[in-house]
């Protein structure tokens, strides 16, 4: 069984109003948070993002993915991370979450089995689709759900079988949308 780490960062931050995934955060660029997590964690991981973003990521070429159609949404992103990836299971999670780590991403992973497509932290009563695991045999359920014209992560959910985890911590599942969520933030350490 294998897994790959997709960082999706290939949004507009239209909210933010510049690409966020680059703003400082603990010292580093924010999307270094989730890079950190999989590292740690001992996952190999892409950041799927596009062209005109690429040359802003340091990191090792073969570890960016550049989507062919921009600001088409994570679900076409992951289709398309699927479609080059050979791994069985891919863990999804947005470039803008300050306070992931590896702890969490290994919990999620312990819930793998054979028997789900996917499997959605929930906190609050809200799931988490943009940190959550998706199994590559649902890459036919995605493509259908896309040809419908339907963006959105929780369209698939009532066709593939979803294992929803309870988490207690909704701070791990906290993004930055705007210039303002950073001050709250920012003196708040991300490490385990």
């Amino acid at each position: 069984m294998t897994i790959t780490g997709v960082i999706l960062a290939g949004g507009q931050s239209s909210r933010f109003g510049k690409p966020k995934m680059f703003e400082m955060w603990q010292g580093e660029p924010l999307y270094m948070t989730a890079v950190q997590a999989f590292q740690r964690a001992d996952l190999p991981y892409v950041i799927s993002t596009n062209a005109q973003l690429a040359a802003r990521f340091h990191v090792p070429e073969h570890a960016l993915f550049i989507e062919e159609h921009t600001f088409e949404g994570p679900l076409y992103a992951l289709s398309e991370v699927m479609k080059q990836h050979t791994s069985d299971w891919f863990f999804v999670v947005a470039a803008d979450m300050p306070f992931l780590n590896a702890t969490f991403v290994q919990k999620l992973t312990a819930h793998i089995s054979e028997n789900i497509d996917a499997i959605v932290p929930y906190a609050d009563e809200q799931v988490q689709p943009l940190a959550a695991l998706y199994h590559r045999r649902i890459l036919p359920i995605i493509e259908k759900t896309l040809q419908e014209k339907r963006k959105s992560m929780r369209a698939i959910f009532p066709h593939i079988r979803v294992q929803q985890v309870p988490f207690s911590n909704q701070k791990t599942f906290t993004n930055i949308n705007y210039v303002a969520d950073w001050p709250q933030h920012e003196k708040e350490s991300h490490h385990e």
